[in-house]
């Protein structure tokens, strides 16, 4: 049963009528003690009338009944019988003598009784009879009536009867309900988590609960002294100096103030500290003079050091926060920031009172996409979690006045409310434009290093194909040679037959040397190792020396030549045989593309300080997408077994790097397929000097020019070493032709031999030979001393043509360089050269 059920029990057993249970079937005097029906006064009071004279108990009861409701009674045991059963009167009237039970007798049976210790009983005597009164009274008798009774004297002595139990009835159920709200409050003041302190007026503690003993640390059975005492020395504020005694909340209690929300510290006896919060009100009496003061109080030792925990907390997250390198901003509900670290200043370049309050990262900025496009505002990572509750991430720009853009990774963490709903959003970013630039960087190195592969690709492409060219470009004529020379070892051949074969043999050796020295031309530009003769010179002579180098061919193709050369151009600083070349590529490239019946037109004139050389045919021209590509190596407009035209297509690759060695340009023109082409090279014209200004040098003999008659090597000594046995059977009938005494050996350890036994006049070496080449056997000879054949004049034969090759070949000791395919005319004239140097010595 809870405190209101029991307070309003009791305060319902106070107020209302007496509960009277139901009458008990009794004996009376009418008809053989049936008691009289229920009087329609059931809630006045009932008073039993007991008398052995009906006619008198009658005529009391009759005297009661306009106030009460009377019952009469004429035997004592019928009356004692319904008592007995619970059934009771308010009032009792007992007639003092009566035959049997006196009513003294019965008086003091009731009163012997817990149920009728307090009924009110009123004795009937005789007047006259003191010691009947006394008898009775002593008995346990409220009052007495002396008989003859008037009606109005005994209704009154009823009446004061009446009142005076319902009086006590009242009070009892008063101090009933008294004692049941008191239990309430002491049970509800020690089962209270409070403590709960009460002093009276003078200040003396008159309550203490259990709480308030254990929050102070004090567990007596009466504590009160011991919390006085501890009050007095045990108080602390909470910077832990003591508590004045005015600002003691109790003591300001008992001064009349209300104190609310207080804080302080106790010492407890064991010198442990608590920290207490409370409140303390004034008590004061019903004519509100002081009563005295209420402290109620709870321990917040925990909640306190929580409280400081937290802060700690809260300051080494704020230090820490402060301290990332990342951003840090702190958004409500609504998206407005409400605070930000240091880092976002820095990172923002703006200050804390500009962001705080503001809704974006950067106010004064346009925020934009990875693509450019603006950013709108309901897409932010922040705006977004705010709605969804969900974390959110992405990157955005920053882009400032004058165009720059500052790249932010953006992580966005909703913050919630107790119950869940989203409260505010915590925002981190960092910089990342260094990365972003990195990773254009990057992206642009990856896209340059895919196309250089790609280039890489296709000039690994381009080069197969050259290698493929070069490999049937050298078989070609070999295979013409070849095949026409085992014809000739058969002497079944005709007259006729036999100078074709030769004119076929020796047209075919001179293409693949021409392809040789290609070779060796573009390495040599490659490599920076080709030297020009640089000299005045005139490009009339040159020009004209090219095109009847290039007539023949034109004539058998059936190709006309033109030219136009203006003689007045002036002389340009260049190497004759190297423009010649130039010349000669230029226009053999034009003949070799111009069908039969075509014109091949050359122009020399002067433009704008230069000399320009213009090469133009009627042949099938350049398509416009492989003009840009016409002048790099190893590109050729026809590639793979359905060419056309032969050639390695390094013609033109070596005319543009001449040109430019020059100091030179050349371009190529074409309106596309079929629609001929033009080659322009301009030359810069050199200052005039100033004397030998008619000299000119002489153009290059062409290959079929010179004599065929040998020179004279009659009595020369020579020592021919070669491996290839057809090589080394060539010189041999060369230099015998010639009149020379030829010994000829296979390998260095002969040669050194060779050289110590016979001392020739002329060593003839080649220079890649197995075990022991050229230049150690050169070395070997130029260790020995002269009588030995130590200073024997030497001349180098090798495929190595390279200028870096001939100097290997000079510094080893040879003499001088030849290289192959041997040249018959070259060759005599180095020997004639060193032999007459020798004989001069």
């Amino acid at each position: 049963m809870t405190m209101d059920f029991v307070l309003a029990d009791a305060a319902r057993d106070a107020d209302g009528p007496p509960r009277r249970p139901a009458p008990a079937a009794g004996r009376g005097v009418r008809e053989g003690g049936m008691e009289p029906p229920p009087s329609e006064h059931a809630q006045r009071g009932v008073v039993w009338i007991l008398d052995d004279s009906l006619l008198e108990a009658e005529m009391a009861a009759r005297a009661l009944a306009p106030g009460y409701e009377a019952q009469v009674f004429t035997d004592a045991a019928a009356m004692l019988e319904r008592v007995a059963g619970g059934d009771l009167p308010d009032v009792l009237v007992l007639d003092q003598v009566m035959p049997g039970l006196s009513g003294t007798e019965i008086c003091s049976l009731l009163r012997s009784r817990a149920a009728t210790v307090g009924l009110p009983i009123l004795i009937l005597t005789v007047a006259g009879q003191e010691e009947d009164l006394v008898e009775g009274l002593t008995a346990g008798a409220d009052d007495y009536v002396v008989k003859p009774c008037p009606a109005a004297a005994l209704s009154a002595r009823v009446g004061a009867l009446l009142r005076t139990k319902r009086l006590r009835e009242r009070a009892e159920r008063a101090e009933r309900i008294a004692a049941v709200e008191r239990d309430l409050l002491r049970a509800l003041i020690e089962q209270s988590g409070d403590g709960i302190m009460a002093a009276d007026a003078r200040g003396a503690l008159r309550i203490c609960n259990g709480e308030a003993q254990r929050q102070h640390g004090v567990y007596e059975s009466d504590a009160r002294d011991a919390l006085a005492s501890l009050r007095t020395r045990g108080l602390l504020a909470l910077d832990g100096r003591p508590l004045r005694p005015d600002e003691d909340p109790l003591h300001r209690a008992l001064r009349g103030e209300k104190v609310e929300n207080a804080r302080w510290l106790v010492t407890r006896p064991d010198g442990s500290i608590r920290a207490l919060a409370g409140t303390a009100s004034p008590l004061r009496h019903a004519d509100g003079s002081p009563a005295g003061a209420v402290l109620i109080t709870r321990d917040e030792t925990d909640a306190i050091e929580a409280e400081r925990a937290l802060r700690d907390s809260e300051e080494r997250y704020r230090v820490i926060i402060s301290a990332l390198e990342e951003g840090i901003t702190l958004q409500d509900e609504r998206g407005v920031i409400r605070t930000a670290n240091a880092s976002a200043e820095r990172i923002l370049g703006l200050p804390m009172a500009e962001l705080v309050g503001s809704t974006m990262l950067g106010p004064s900025c346009r925020i934009i996409r990875e693509d450019g496009s603006s950013f709108p505002f309901e897409m932010y990572p922040s705006q977004i979690a705010l709605r969804t509750g969900a974390p959110q991430s992405g990157v955005l720009g920053l882009e400032r006045q004058g165009g720059s853009v500052q790249w932010l990774s953006v992580n966005a963490q909703p913050l919630r409310h107790a119950d869940g709903s989203v409260a505010g959003v915590v925002s981190s970013f960092f910089d990342i434009t260094a990365r972003k630039r990195a990773e254009e960087e990057r992206q642009d190195l990856l896209a340059a290093a895919q196309s250089a592969r790609r280039e890489a690709e296709a000039a690994s492409h381009l080069k197969d194909e050259f290698l493929a060219t070069m490999s049937h470009e050298l078989r070609t004529p070999l295979t013409a040679v070849l095949g026409w020379v085992r014809m000739l070892r058969t002497g079944k051949l005709a007259e006729e037959r036999r100078d074709k074969a030769l004119e076929t043999v020796e047209r075919n050796a001179q293409a693949q040397a021409q392809l040789i020295d290609d070779l060796l031309d573009i390495s040599r530009i490659m490599a920076g190792k080709l030297r020009l003769d640089v000299h005045p010179i005139e490009l009339v002579p040159v020009i004209d020396a090219a095109i009847e180098v290039v007539r023949p061919a034109a004539d058998a193709k059936g190709v006309r030549l033109q030219s136009h050369l203006e003689p007045g151009v002036g002389a340009v600083a260049g190497d004759a045989g190297r423009l010649q070349q130039v010349v000669w590529n230029l226009l053999n490239n034009a003949v070799k593309f111009t069908p039969r019946g075509g014109v091949v037109h050359i122009r020399l004139d002067r433009a704008d300080g230069s000399a320009e050389i213009t090469v133009s045919d009627t042949g099938q021209g350049i398509e416009p997408a492989f003009l840009p590509y016409v002048f790099e190596q190893f590109r050729q407009a026809e590639s793979g077994t359905t060419r056309r035209h032969g050639g390695l297509g390094l013609g033109l690759t070596i005319v543009k790097s001449l040109v430019e060695m020059h100091g030179g340009t050349a371009h190529a023109l074409s309106d596309g397929e079929g629609r001929g082409a033009t080659f322009v090279v301009q030359l810069p014209l050199a200052a005039p000097p100033s004397h030998d200004r008619g000299r000119r040098l002489a153009p290059l003999l062409s290959a079929a020019s010179g004599s065929d008659r040998p020179p004279e090597l009659a009595a020369l000594n020579v020592l021919v070493v070669e491996d290839e046995d057809d090589t080394r059977e060539l010189l041999v009938t060369m230099l015998e032709q010639c009149g020379a005494r030829v010994t000829a050996v296979s390998s260095a350890a002969e040669a050194l031999l060779a050289v110590k036994a016979l001392q020739p006049d002329v060593l003839v070496s080649d220079v890649a030979m197995p075990g022991e080449d050229g230049y150690v056997l050169i070395r070997k000879i130029r260790a020995l001393p002269a009588a030995s054949g130590g200073r024997t004049p030497a001349i180098a034969l090798t495929a190595y043509a390279r200028t870096e090759d001939r100097m290997r070949a000079l510094r080893a000791g040879f003499n001088t360089h030849v290289p192959k395919p041997i040249e018959p005319a070259e060759l005599l004239a180095v020997l004639t050269t060193m032999c007459g140097s020798r004989a001069g010595s």
